[in-house]
Order: structure tokens, then sequence, then C-alpha cells
């Protein structure tokens, strides 16, 4: 028998005082003192529609996730449930990746609750990571699906970032999109921009990759190379878009008239690797 095939696991994990248990509920992951919330294995007590999954381990440490409901857990309070894009802002170390592990995972087993060959029921397997069909017996493991985000470079040396329709107000950021089948990642990447904004794109670079549970992407970050520099949003994802030089990004950001993606991100990311060094807040 094969570690993956050990139906212990996830039982003995959780009978050591040392297993560290993270609460996931449809209102995000549980935190207190700007940390993550964890139980003890053993003073974990499993609901009867709880789903569990051994995360891995950190040293002399278990993880495990615990997918609840939070109306079983009224002594967390409501406020104490954060989003994991709020985490990305708070978060940071192992807590985040763990966050996004137990984000990623959690998405697949609520949405992938029926066998794709037969219909059936499934039941979890592989210590929480797999599903297996009640009726057939066929594994079932989670997808991930590629997307692309993108610093658009000009010849002078300008940064294009633009403004989404799901963005609060005044936040700007690099372009994104979904990889189409068949499509590689660069020309993903200029197809993307061109449709988005109307720059079209000439050289591209990868630069690191983000996995992005929203719901279920990896993010594959880019820089890339502008050809032309007129702007035209395509109006219904993207309201508006600018060109800018250091100095404007600076000086919006000091002065608070425009935001950018913050924390772990790989907007962030992106966006300062561009600028130069820490990108400034705003004055108070």
């Amino acid at each position: 028998m094969t570690e993956h095939d050990d139906p212990e696991k996830l039982p003995r994990a959780l009978s050591e005082a040392s297993t560290r248990v993270l609460l996931l509920s449809e209102a995000g992951a549980a935190v207190t003192g700007g940390q993550l919330l964890f139980l003890d294995g053993p003073a974990y007590v499993p609901q009867a529609d709880d789903r569990q999954v051994f995360l891995g381990s950190h040293g002399a440490q278990s993880f495990v996730l615990a997918i609840v409901s939070s109306e079983h857990y009224p002594q967390i309070a409501p406020e104490q449930w954060i989003s994991l894009r709020e985490a990305f802002t708070v978060l940071g170390g192992i807590e985040a990746e763990l966050f996004v592990e137990a984000q990623a995972i959690a998405n697949w087993i609520r949405t992938e609750k029926f066998c794709p060959r037969c219909g059936s029921a499934t039941r979890s397997a592989t210590f929480g990571w797999g599903q297996r069909c009640v009726a057939n017996g066929h594994e079932l493991f989670p997808r991930t699906d590629p997307a692309v985000i993108a610093a658009i470079i000009d010849a002078e040396d300008r940064i294009l970032l633009g403004a989404n329709a799901t963005f609060r107000t005044h936040m700007y950021s690099v372009l994104a999109g979904f990889v189409e089948a068949g499509e590689s990642l660069e020309s993903a990447v200029r197809r993307e921009i061109f449709e988005e904004s109307g720059v079209h794109v000439g050289d591209v670079a990868y630069r690191g990759s983000q996995p992005w549970p929203l719901p279920r992407s990896l993010m594959l970050g880019f820089t890339g190379e502008a050809l032309s520099t007129e702007l035209v949003p395509d109006g219904a994802e993207i309201q508006d878009l600018r060109w800018f030089t250091r100095e404007q990004l600076g000086a919006e950001l000091r002065a608070g008239s425009l935001q950018i993606p913050r924390g772990a991100s790989i907007a962030h990311a992106l966006i300062k690797s561009w600028y130069g060094e820490d990108l400034p807040e705003a004055s108070k």
C-alpha cells in the first residue's frame, strides 16, 4: 500500500496534538489577531457535513483543512472569517500559502460532487485530495485553469494599467485573462491585451506565477513590449486605461487619487518590478 492509499493518514494526523487544523467556511478562513486561527488536532470535533483534507507538513507539524459551515462555530464572530482577497493584504509566509492551497481544494470539492462518467455521487479519497465515484470507482482530482497577467511597457518605459469593472473606485492594475484551448501562453498574452486595450504586443517574457484559486486558476505573470499605444477599452470588462510614467504613478499613489493591488498579489509584484522600488502609500 502506498502513502496515497493509506486510509489512516487523516485520522492519524487529527489524533496528534502537533497537528494544526485550519477552518474554512463559506465565508472564508477563520483568523484571530491578524493570523489564521488553528485548532489542535484532538480539539477539532468534526460535524456531520465537514470535509477534511491533509494539506501537508512543515517541520514537525502537520496541517489539515476542515471545510466547515460557519453556523457550526458560533464562537467565531462573523468578522473573523476573511476571504482570500482580504487575506492577500494581511497574511504572509506559510499562512498565506496554506490559505491559497486550502481555498483551491475547497472550491473543487464544493463544485465537483458527481461523477462525470455516470452522474453518481462521489466520496472523499486520497486523504481529501481526490474523489471516487461510489458506483464505478472512477477517481477525480482537482484541475487548474491557466491564466495570464502582464505588465505591458511601451517605448517610453510607461506601464499600461486598467480599471476593471469589478474593481473598487480608483483601482488600476495590469491586465489579465484566461488561456484558451490550444493556445500558447505567449499568444494568450498578446490576444488578451489586444482584446482589452487595443494595444498590439511584441516580445513577451515570463516573470513568475501565483496560485489564484478564484475559483481555480494558476496566474502566470509576464512582461510585454507594446508595439502600439492607442488605447481602446473594451467597455465591458475594462472601463478605463492609462499609460503611466513612474513619476505619474508615484504622485497619484501618494495623493490617494489612485490605488493598485497590494499585498502578496502577482499584480503588485509586476508593477513593483517595473517601478524599481517599494510603491508609495497615500499620504496621511
